[in-house]
């Protein structure tokens, strides 16, 4: 969507589009509750305007109306029947002691720890190692790691706990400069959402769209793009059809797997893998934690101890999204409890990339892929925000930026020049 938008005036373009709706992880689902019509958005969510830049000014200009996200979250762990929430972490170390136990004060002094000691050693570059590698040489504890860092990195980029060790920890890091110290669910970032769900601004895209001649083409899979000289010939669900550019905004490996005969260059996105993740919209409560007074915006809980432990996200749409309804409802990710089969409403697959220190390393040189040599272009959130540095990546805003640099590699390719010339 972004780079049909910042080509619609310069050139005719035609978007194809595999599902049967635009947005891609701008996904509502749309509920009625009487005369009410709830947007319930169950992946992109949340944003600030200090990180997410060009995603702002895009909201700005479509005039997309937005709100405050109120932040907080609640880290629960259901076998022991315990529970914090993020005002915990504004408390002295005297507090601490007086309301919780030995073992949420150690936690506690490990984060404050984190988060002083961390950015130092991401400014000094002695962050650009494994995760895994970096609290082992700083000494932090298996219960930090499991009762801190993956409940945060699990929902931040939906990987599996396994796979966190692998990613960079400037990535990590740079995370907590991006969303506040607490994470997705901090107060530290001014965050916000989008009015009636992300669908909102998806719709006037789309309109967009319409007054500016886009052909937009919903159950349009592509099958494979090969490069004919000055032409690129696109095998879509209506055959083969000649055009001057191609932009391959999906993920990496499928955008590899349309190529009919990819460069060097183009095979070097081989080293980004990808994690299928399960949401479940739905209103079953049994998700949370017992006390309901512990219940925020974002909710990480976990069963299980150290490597056995299994992590998931609670999304509280009913706090996060600021929405007056009758019920409770609730997005999780990877959870492995059982959801009442009469309470879902929605269950959606999704896939994210997984960032490793060679994904990492890729970013340095990885818009050279998009060289004037080739007609086939790449778009995708696994490119890093150009304004935000190499680490923000996985994002919207990535994502977005990903787009408006993609259309401009198509105008240098074609000569016509920035955008605005």
């Amino acid at each position: 969507m972004s780079t049909a938008y910042h080509l619609r005036d310069d050139a005719r373009v035609t978007l194809f589009e595999a599902d049967s709706r635009l947005g891609g992880h701008a996904n509502t689902v749309e509920v009625r509750e009487g005369d009410t019509t709830l947007g319930l958005d169950t992946a992109f969510i949340v944003y600030n305007e200090a990180h997410y830049p060009m995603l702002t000014a895009f909201f700005g200009e479509l005039g997309v109306p937005t709100q405050d996200h109120p932040g907080r979250f609640c880290f629960f762990d259901l076998d022991r029947g315990r529970s914090y929430v993020s005002e915990d972490f504004e408390l002295n170390e005297e507090q601490i002691r007086q309301r919780y136990d030995a073992d949420f004060s150690d936690l506690w002094r490990e984060a404050r720890r984190f988060m002083s000691e961390a950015p130092r050693d991401f400014v000094r570059r002695r962050a650009d190692i494994p995760l895994g590698e970096y609290l082992d040489r700083n000494g932090y504890s298996a219960a930090f790691r499991y009762g801190f860092v993956v409940l945060i990195a699990t929902a931040a980029w939906s990987v599996p706990a396994e796979r966190i060790w692998e990613m960079p920890a400037s990535t990590v890091i740079a995370f907590f400069f991006a969303h506040g110290h607490e994470g997705l669910g901090g107060q530290t970032a001014p965050w916000r959402t989008v009015t009636g769900g992300s669908i909102s601004y998806v719709r006037r895209v789309a309109d967009r769209f319409a007054r500016s001649g886009v052909d937009v083409r919903v159950d349009a899979a592509v099958k494979q793009v090969r490069q004919d000289g000055d032409h690129v010939v696109l095998y879509g669900p209506d055959g083969p059809e000649r055009f001057d550019h191609v932009v391959l905004a999906t993920h990496a490996d499928d955008a590899l797997g349309m190529l009919a005969e990819p460069t060097a260059a183009q095979r070097r996105l081989d080293v980004i893998r990808y994690h299928d993740t399960r949401a479940i919209l739905h209103s079953d409560a049994s998700v949370m934690p017992a006390d309901r007074e512990r219940w925020r915006s974002w909710n990480y809980g976990r069963v299980g101890e150290g490597e056995g432990q299994q992590s998931w996200v609670v999304y509280y749409l009913n706090e996060l999204q600021h929405l007056r309804a009758e019920k409770d409802y609730f997005v999780t990710l990877d959870c492995p409890l059982p959801v009442r089969e009469d309470a879902v409403i929605r269950e959606m697959a999704y896939r994210h990339p997984v960032f490793t220190t060679e994904v990492r390393a890729l970013q340095r040189d990885i818009r050279s892929i998009n060289n004037d040599d080739s007609r086939i272009k790449f778009a995708g959130s696994y490119f890093h925000s150009r304004k935000m540095g190499i680490d923000i990546i996985g994002s919207h805003e990535s994502a977005f930026d990903s787009g408006a640099a993609a259309a401009d590699a198509v105008r240098r390719t074609a000569g016509i020049g920035p955008k605005g010339d």
